[in-house]
């Protein structure tokens, strides 16, 4: 196959696959700005570009230091300013980018262009994806997987050095994507076996363990393990568990009776599928992506006090190439109705989720704050009051509207000062 005809099919994928994502998760586009992301976008993209460069590098507390992940906000920001659409634009093409490699992931691994197109449209549908959407400031994990799996992709290609740069952008993107040394390591001693690359483990491994000892060590401010603490208690059993189903597809709210009873048919009608390819020559291949499952719900297992699924693209990854790698040996037509199952189940799941969670719920209660102060139009200088309202209570505002940044963010002119009721006394400093 020459260049020119491997480039068109790989855009009208890509073209697919973006088409699909928006079709899914097209309410994003309507999701107005909420917590972080005013504290981001002011801070990495409202100065000269220079000053926005250095930040990005900058040890600082008001955030992690990410630098990829931060660039983003810089580049983002100077380009939509306050234009909260397009931000969800570029979180799409960064998720439809990652179901791309995906795509081309298991093509390598599988020589099977259909089962690899499975796996791509499984991880863009997965209902689990909905946080890292429709909050433009959960894209870090996303951001972080997508170099990731370019680094695992370019690995299989025998690309090494691109790969170790490429693991490397994953890291100053999500330092959770430490991970993927664990997956490179399984992969060479599950998969290569007696032709193990012994030289680029060890790259990998000293790429990651310098990455983390300078990163906690020296860029992560004490207010940082105290809000995000390690442990190992009846509490991380938990978390595993609600990782588990997150990772499987269901839904993180009290009303999926129904899409869960019909996931739980689905899931076991697919393992039935899968008892005959187990037994293929690409057992093997199912165990490191099992495994790889299992790997990527670290480090968030030990950190049950903040549970969030959009945390899942390695185990999603891993998901769905199982579930693909089940159906290599069925009709196109059986594998045809189990795929639309899986993407009407997302479709209902996705929806469910945009009716119950934190995200929706907070950015309606920043939309209604700014519109709000739009339409009352204090003088400049004034001080805003946040009480508990009909809006929302005081702490609610709080967090909405990141501590207040997005009063500077949105009325950048008017110098307007916050007050919330909540944790400070407002009325003594009026």
């Amino acid at each position: 196959m020459n260049f020119k005809t491997r480039f068109w099919e790989n855009a009208f994928l890509f073209t697919l696959l973006f088409v699909l994502s928006l079709s899914i998760f097209y309410k994003s586009l309507d999701v107005f700005f909420t917590q972080d992301d005013f504290i981001l976008i002011d801070y990495f993209s409202q100065d000269n570009l220079y000053k926005d460069f250095v930040n990005i590098f900058r040890y600082q507390s008001i955030t992690h230091w990410r630098p990829i992940y931060n660039l983003y906000f810089l580049i983002s920001g100077n380009l939509l300013g306050k234009f909260y659409p397009g931000y969800h634009v570029f979180t799409l093409i960064i998720h439809t980018t990652s179901a791309f490699m995906v795509f081309k992931v298991l093509k390598l691994l599988t020589k099977n262009a259909n089962i690899s197109i499975l796996a791509a449209i499984i991880y863009t549908v997965h209902p689990s994806h909905f946080v890292s959407t429709f909050w433009i400031s959960g894209s870090a994990t996303s951001i972080g997987f997508l170099f990731l799996i370019s680094s695992f992709h370019l690995y299989l290609k025998n690309q090494k050095k691109g790969a170790l740069v490429a693991f490397a952008l994953s890291l100053l993107a999500s330092e959770a994507m430490v991970a993927g040394a664990t997956i490179f390591a399984v992969y060479e001693f599950l998969i290569r076996r007696k032709i193990y690359d012994k030289s680029f483990i060890l790259k990998v491994i000293s790429v990651a363990s310098g990455f983390l000892f300078f990163r906690f060590v020296f860029l992560t401010p004490e207010t940082t393990f105290k809000t995000f603490p390690f442990e190992i208690s009846e509490e991380t059993i938990n978390a595993l568990f609600y990782y588990f189903l997150r990772t499987l597809g269901f839904v993180e709210t009290s009303s999926d009776t129904l899409s869960s009873i019909i996931l739980i048919v689905w899931l076991a009608a697919t393992a039935f599928v899968m008892l005959k390819i187990l037994r293929s020559d690409f057992q093997k291949l199912i165990l490191f992506f099992t495994i790889s499952a299992l790997i990527g719900l670290f480090p968030f297992i030990l950190i049950p006090s903040h549970l969030s699924p959009h945390y899942m693209n390695i185990s999603i990854l891993a998901f769905a190439s199982v579930v693909s790698l089940g159906f290599l040996s069925q009709k196109p037509t059986l594998r045809l109705i189990f795929i639309l199952i899986f993407v009407i189940l997302s479709v209902a799941n996705i929806h469910l989720t945009y009716r119950n969670n934190w995200v929706i719920k907070r950015s309606n209660i920043t939309k209604q704050y700014i519109q709000k102060i739009e339409t009352e139009n204090p003088p400049a200088g004034t001080m805003l009051v946040f009480d508990d309202s009909i809006i929302s209570s005081s702490s609610e505002a709080y967090f909405a509207l990141g501590t207040g940044k997005a009063i500077d963010f949105w009325f950048g002119g008017k110098n307007y000062t916050t007050c919330f009721s909540a944790f400070e006394n407002c009325q003594v400093k009026n």
